[in-house]
């Protein structure tokens, strides 16, 4: 391998049609219940007005209209991580060449893509590799001045890489445990 033709992970095709199927179900789920509510909400209003005439106990009703609006709220917060979800899986790209390895998050903003885990480590920084909640998580430490030595063109390092998942996942994992030297395992 030379620093010409790097290797590229990326998702499967399989992988990224999960991801998008999760998408599009979630967001028409959604759609569902929010349109559901609208179109109930005049009827529980009036269902709240008539118990109050009547003189009969409102609270069962009104915890069932805030429970269903906070249902939607979370929902809402639930398909927003469902695009975040999309984006993070379309946009991942794992690049292993013969300096280090690098992540990118093209389908995100700069800022936001480095928050989530995308930059550069070279081999002699990468000192842990663990299996996080959702994320699989590089974490630099070991050498820092290569970072001095490296050419210009090519990204700034940062400490810690995150990916959620690539094709040839035991691929990529075997190839970081070769080329690290300074990787080390907790027990």
């Amino acid at each position: 391998m030379t620093a010409l033709t790097p290797l590229i992970f990326r998702p499967s095709f399989a992988q990224r049609a999960v991801a998008i199927l999760l998408f599009a179900g979630s967001w028409l789920v959604g759609v569902r219940g929010l349109m559901h509510l609208i179109q109930n909400m005049p009827r529980l209003l009036a269902m709240v007005r008539m118990a109050e005439i009547n003189g009969e106990p409102t609270w069962q009703l009104w915890i069932a209209l805030i429970s269903s609006v906070a249902a939607c709220g979370a929902g809402g917060v639930l398909l927003v991580l469902s695009v975040l979800f999309l984006l993070l899986i379309e946009g991942t790209h794992v690049l292993v060449d013969e300096v280090g390895l690098t992540v990118e998050l093209g389908s995100l903003p700069a800022p936001i893509a480095r928050r989530l885990g995308a930059g550069r480590l070279t081999w002699k920084q990468v000192a842990s590799l663990e299996k996080g909640r959702f994320f699989f998580i590089l974490r630099g430490g070991g050498n820092k001045g290569q970072e001095e030595s490296l050419p210009s063109k090519l990204p700034r390092s940062t400490s810690t890489l995150r990916f959620l998942v690539v094709d040839q996942l035991d691929r990529l994992i075997l190839t970081i445990l070769e080329r690290s030297p300074n990787l080390r395992f907790d027990s």
